[in-house]
């Protein structure tokens, strides 16, 4: 009976326990509801500043995914330059074009030269002559405005034929790049040792150190070539036309009067030559025919 008791009276307090956490556990909650319900809401005037600072992120968003679109299309424009890929590189342009009129096409190409660069060299061949005229040009251009200058070329005339090629310089310029840097550092070093040295091994120490200068400025030197290269395309102009009609060629008469007589001439002279030839070779078969019938008859 003790033990029922026992049990009965525990069970009942677990009960009791059970009931209040429930109670305010509820309690907790409807003071967040009622907490929630008497706060005020956002003013017009708060959502303001909130919806300012979102329109600056979306800017700054749209910004952002811009700057890639912008890079590419950075890159994709015409416009050659020698360090647009990373590249050192050099450019010689063969042309040739067919104009219709030289004298325009000409001048054109000598105010196209000075604006962009220099004339190299210009030979022209048939000037005023009976075949059509034309002209080879080199000029060269700054490779930044190579395209620029192609676009313009077109002006000239009919564009037969196009060549381009590129010489890549990059590694021969890293290349004399180290030697200079090798020279300078040699230069240092032979310097402090001749600074150190003892009389009698100052002029081996001083030939040590004109070498080395020799070589950093021969290193410097074709650094320089290889960046004239790269900064100056190179373009290779044949222009020719336009063509000249075709016209009747009346032959000279007179000249024809004259070929007939220079081979009269020519086949008397012959006959000279050859009557005396036969003469002999009639008389040498007589000769031959008249020993046969004497002697083996």
């Amino acid at each position: 009976m003790f033990r029922f008791l026992t049990s009965i009276l525990i069970v009942s307090f677990l009960f009791v326990c059970k009931a209040e956490n429930s109670q305010k556990q509820s309690g907790e909650l409807s003071d967040g509801r009622s907490r929630s319900a008497a706060a005020p809401m956002p003013s017009s005037a708060d959502e303001q500043p909130m919806q300012e600072a979102e329109k600056k992120l979306a800017g700054k968003a749209g910004e952002r995914e811009e700057a890639p679109e912008d890079q590419i299309k950075t890159f994709a424009t015409p416009k050659i330059g020698n360090l647009k890929i990373g590249r050192l590189l050099e450019y010689k342009v063969d042309l040739n074009f067919e104009t219709k009129d030289f004298i325009a096409a000409r001048k054109f190409l000598l105010e196209l030269s000075g604006k962009y660069g220099f004339v190299q060299s210009e030979s022209l061949q048939n000037w005023g002559g009976d075949t059509e005229p034309s002209m080879t040009a080199i000029i060269h251009v700054k490779s930044s405005d190579l395209y620029q200058v192609l676009m313009e070329l077109e002006k000239i005339g009919t564009l037969t034929s196009e060549n381009i090629q590129v010489e890549d310089h990059t590694e021969n310029y890293t290349l004399e790049q180290i030697h200079a840097k090798r020279e300078k550092i040699r230069i240092a070093r032979r310097t402090d040792l001749g600074a150190r040295s003892t009389p009698k091994n100052a002029a081996e120490i001083e030939e040590l150190l004109g070498q080395s200068e020799d070589s950093a400025d021969s290193a410097e030197f074709e650094k320089w070539k290889i960046m004239d290269r790269v900064n100056w395309a190179k373009i290779s102009i044949h222009m020719y036309g336009p063509k000249k009609p075709k016209v009747v060629e009346v032959p000279s008469f007179g000249d024809a009067f004259i070929d007939l007589a220079s081979l009269g001439l020519k086949l008397i002279l012959s006959l000279i030559y050859i009557i005396p030839l036969a003469l002999i070779a009639v008389g040498i078969l007589f000769l031959v025919k008249f020993a046969r019938n004497k002697w083996f008859k």
